[in-house]
């Protein structure tokens, strides 16, 4: 199935309007009588309840399918009785293992167990490609950052053989202030690059791949990152179809753009409008690669990390609202189809995952930098031409700013001493 035919079956035929999606998963019909999210749930004696209902409406829904065909087909008693009996032996059985789910979902022993069967699965399906400079350079953290783990989510683009960073953002898990955060680093900051001269932060991938990447957002804002999750722009478009589609509202200018620009990779596709959309994967992209038109707040390079942070609230969103089954089916569709490269381990991965878990977290935070009021736009030689860049004001209060949102403290945070 291409990916026509993906958006197809999750959007029907018209894509750029806010309409219903229907689900192509085979057990929806249980997942919707579960409802609600695992942590809905109060307590083991709520889920139970509702598992019992769905269960006791499930059998009455069967009974009655038989006692129809019974009465048009004239189906004998003896067939009857074989049915209602094959009813009971499964609810027996569906219930006992409801029971089991629930010792496990509600002792801290079960969720860890759970989350590491889950998390060894996904991680199965992870590209992990291991960095050098992290396994040999992994920075000791202070107590005061024992709680955050940082993890560097990249958008690369490739063309001809090379390969830019057109999105870098920094994801932040804060386990003491439960909060996750997502910070923009604008490409074009004229920065210090480990082994060359000054240029765009968004050179060091080209130049020296990941590594080199760590180690200038490192040098230069002074926080060390965990790990790293990077996909291409192909890979982009399928998870948003994936999942399908994400809401992005428009201002009338960037609806007009998107219509009359090649943004929008397939002509098809350029229907947005004014106002809410539900974009498909193509949609979203061209949406978050604009940076020539203005949002309602940001113009520029500004704009272009805003609504890339937009789609990625989007998808939050979107996920947020799945209950447990649902988002099982849909991770294991993403990652069957999705290639997600990182240097995470799974242990790291597990602990992650568990971390994340207990947060509860319901809205991202957002923040980019530099912020405004700190940088200045400067034109400096970069190969033969006289090029625009972004360059923060004050390198200091930048690294203090950056430091305070994501750690809650301004106290500096290299170390030169690494692990052993």
């Amino acid at each position: 199935m291409d990916k026509d035919d993906i958006r197809k079956d999750r959007y029907g035929s018209n894509m750029g309007d806010l309409g219903s999606n229907k689900s192509s998963n085979d057990l929806d019909q249980l997942s919707n009588r579960l409802g609600n999210k695992m942590e809905d749930f109060q307590d083991e004696e709520s889920f139970l309840y509702e598992i019992n209902e769905s269960l006791a409406n499930q059998v009455s829904e069967e009974m009655e399918e038989e006692r129809v065909v019974t009465k048009d087909r004239g189906t004998n008693t003896r067939k009857k009785k074989k049915k209602h009996k094959g009813l009971k032996i499964f609810a027996a059985v569906f219930s006992v293992l409801m029971i089991l789910i629930a010792l496990l979902v509600f002792t801290p022993g079960g969720r860890k167990a759970i989350l590491n069967i889950a998390g060894n699965y996904i991680y199965g399906k992870l590209d992990y490609e291991q960095n050098t400079n992290k396994a040999k350079e992994k920075p000791i953290k202070k107590k005061n950052e024992e709680h955050v783990v940082n993890i560097l989510l990249v958008g690369v683009e490739e063309i001809g053989g090379a390969s830019n960073t057109d999105s870098m953002i920094i994801a932040t898990m804060n386990t003491k202030d439960k909060s996750l955060k997502l910070t923009s680093l604008m490409r074009d900051l004229y920065v210090d690059i480990p082994g060359y001269s000054k240029n765009r932060l968004n050179s060091a991938f080209s130049k020296g791949g990941i590594d080199l990447l760590y180690e200038t957002i490192e040098l230069n804002f002074g926080i060390p990152l965990d790990g790293y999750a990077m996909v291409n722009f192909d890979e982009f478009e399928d998870i948003i179809d994936i999942i399908g589609g994400v809401e992005v509202t428009l201002t009338e200018k960037e609806a007009n753009y998107l219509n009359t620009t090649n943004y929008i990779s397939n002509p098809a596709y350029r229907n947005v409008k004014p106002g809410k959309n539900k974009m498909n994967g193509n949609q979203a992209l061209g949406y978050s690669r604009v940076r020539k038109v203005s949002t309602a707040t940001e113009s520029n390079d500004f704009g272009r990390t805003q609504r890339q942070r937009a789609v990625l609230n989007s998808i939050f969103d979107k996920l947020k609202s799945k209950n447990v089954i649902e988002l099982g089916f849909l991770m294991n569709e993403i990652l069957s189809k999705v290639k997600i490269r990182t240097d995470i381990t799974q242990e790291e991965f597990n602990t992650y995952l568990e971390e994340a878990v207990s947060l509860n977290v319901n809205e991202l935070e957002n923040y980019r930098f530099p912020s405004d009021g700190n940088y200045k736009n400067i034109k400096v030689q970069l190969g033969s031409l006289m090029q625009e860049v972004l360059e923060p004001t004050d390198w200091d209060a930048t690294r203090a700013e950056i430091y305070k949102n994501i750690y809650g403290d301004t106290s500096s945070t290299v170390q030169e001493t690494p692990v052993k």
